[in-house]
């Protein structure tokens, strides 16, 4: 029974990145083994193990192949007999296809270093094919590392993967995964690889225009690029709440009509109050052209106190508050 450190805290260190994660893989070893030394199986599909004292994730050493369309359509062989390098060849990118020794010696089968050296993106073998969502994961890697460049045997696979259409058969939540690292990093480096590629349909369809993001925020790249692509973008794509809540925000004051009449601007701030103040604000700070307007309506509106209206009738507590709302809004309309 041998153990090795590898993927992305090896990676990271030959990059002189501190790693976030440990991996580990197991060779010569069972499930019976891992579980007589104490550790916790959490596989269901293949044996991963969680240390007893750390709760790293020990993985025993694993060939497979695909059976079917899809991810989930793999046979595994996780036999004491698989090799290191068996294990290292079934990965994704080379620069993810090292490992690290008990004694610290670098383990690299298909020049994974030499690759990070020429800053390029490589896959390891014919297997990368078998799990489309390496294609999007090929795009997440080049959001973080923007220097690198695809190798010409990563554009062959790109393309075949992209006419393929097994990115159909991902779930929703496998892709949002890679988006949302994405949006950590460079998006319009990922939407570039999206598009350059062909890797639109179906989760990023409408994706026609990539815009220049200039926020840091997560949630705002996503409305930028949304709003790029006429609120259509990636629509199939379910995605959080936060991000959900931000686009809808994002939308009503993008379709905002300063020229509107009285009637159409007490419908419109009707439906900021208290609970959303602070969103709404928040959101205003990138609409330049509205916000001196909207902000001091919102916020004067969102801090009358209607509760001494709770005995009124429904009909005659909407007069009212319209009515202090044709004010607010007459004392603000330029």
């Amino acid at each position: 029974m041998k153990i090795y450190k590898v993927g992305g805290a090896v990676r990271d260190k030959q990059m002189g990145i501190e790693p976030k994660d440990t991996d580990w893989v197991v060779v010569g070893s069972s499930p019976e083994e891992m579980i007589k030394k104490g550790f916790k199986q959490v596989g269901k599909g293949f044996p991963v193990f969680l240390h007893p004292n750390t709760n790293e994730e020990y993985a025993l050493a694993r060939k497979d192949r695909k059976t079917g369309v899809g991810h989930k359509n793999f046979k595994f062989n996780f036999s004491p007999k698989v090799t290191l390098e068996e294990d290292l060849e079934r990965r994704d990118l080379t620069i993810n296809s090292m490992a690290i020794d008990e004694n610290d010696n670098l383990i690299d089968p298909f020049n994974g270093a030499g690759d990070i050296k020429n800053k390029c993106l490589r896959p390891v073998s014919d297997a990368f094919f078998e799990d489309p969502l390496r294609a999007l994961r090929v795009a997440r890697f080049k959001s973080q590392l923007p220097e690198f460049y695809l190798h010409k045997t990563m554009e062959q696979a790109l393309n075949k993967i992209s006419s393929s259409n097994e990115l159909s058969f991902l779930s929703s939540e496998r892709v949002w995964g890679e988006v949302s690292k994405s949006l950590e990093y460079d998006f319009q480096e990922f939407l570039q690889i999206i598009q350059t590629y062909n890797l639109d349909k179906p989760w990023f369809n409408e994706l026609s225009r990539i815009p220049h993001i200039d926020s840091e925020i997560c949630e705002i790249k996503w409305c930028e690029v949304s709003q790029a692509n006429k609120f259509e973008f990636a629509k199939r794509l379910k995605v959080p709440k936060n991000y959900s809540k931000q686009l809808s925000l994002w939308k009503k004051f993008y379709d905002y009509n300063e020229n509107g009449d009285i009637n159409y601007k007490v419908k419109f701030f009707s439906d900021f109050t208290k609970n959303n103040l602070s969103e709404a604000i928040f959101t205003l700070q990138f609409f330049k052209n509205i916000n001196l307007e909207c902000i001091p309506i919102i916020k004067e509106y969102a801090n009358l106190n209607f509760g001494v209206l709770s005995s009124h009738k429904k009909e005659e507590i909407m007069s009212i508050k319209e009515k202090e709302l044709k004010k607010i809004i007459n004392k603000y309309d330029k």
